[in-house]
């Protein structure tokens, strides 16, 4: 039977599956959780090598610049927040810059040339900044070895669980518009995170 006596077939129309509000918020949720995974692990990859390197070429020259007492701080509340404050401080600037990146993607018009210049210069500042502080605890672990991995505990994972969470949400936003509610629920987080670090590194 020839193509032109046999039935026609209308194919099916592809059908985009509706999420409601809650199924939305759960699947940027697990967007940004993948992202933050991938950043902490990024991070934790850039120290180990950089540990590595420091440990079989120039420890005792990193010793001589970073010249780490271990001397511990103070136990107390004071200490706390001013540690929980100037780590927040640095979380401010990933919102600030989210913040940029969000009045861009709501626009109805594309990103002007100005606004993305801003972006951009602000994730070079962002990256920069990043890569130091990688830099600095990776020569800080080849340098000292265990005695700088048992400092960083306990709460040096949580301070990099906050931070990871921040630009995972950064990324997730940076092109498109968020929710309101998960960028003040994410940096709510974050910031708690970050509070009990404080906590940890002083009492622990």
């Amino acid at each position: 039977m020839s193509d032109s006596a046999s039935p026609s077939r209308s194919r099916a129309p592809v059908m985009t599956p509706v999420l409601s509000a809650p199924q939305r918020h759960e699947a940027t949720a697990a967007a940004t959780a993948r992202l933050a995974l991938g950043v902490a692990v990024a991070a934790l990859a850039g120290v180990v090598v950089i540990a590595a390197v420091v440990s079989l070429v120039c420890a005792p020259q990193a010793r001589g610049w970073l010249h780490y007492t271990f001397a511990g701080v103070p136990a107390n509340a004071g200490e706390a927040t001013a540690i929980f404050a100037n780590n927040a401080w640095a979380l401010m600037g990933v919102v600030g810059l989210l913040w940029i990146t969000q009045l861009a993607a709501r626009a109805p018009r594309a990103p002007s040339r100005v606004q993305r210049l801003v972006r951009t210069g602000g994730e070079l500042v962002l990256a920069g900044v990043v890569a130091h502080n990688v830099v600095v605890v990776g020569a800080a672990v080849g340098a000292y070895g265990e005695r700088m991995v048992r400092a960083m505990l306990p709460h040096g994972p949580v301070e990099v669980a906050a931070y990871a969470l921040a630009l995972g949400l950064y990324l997730r936003g940076r092109r498109r518009p968020l929710a309101a509610g998960q960028i003040v629920g994410t940096f709510a987080v974050s910031t708690g995170l970050l509070a009990i670090a404080a906590i940890l590194e002083v009492f622990v």
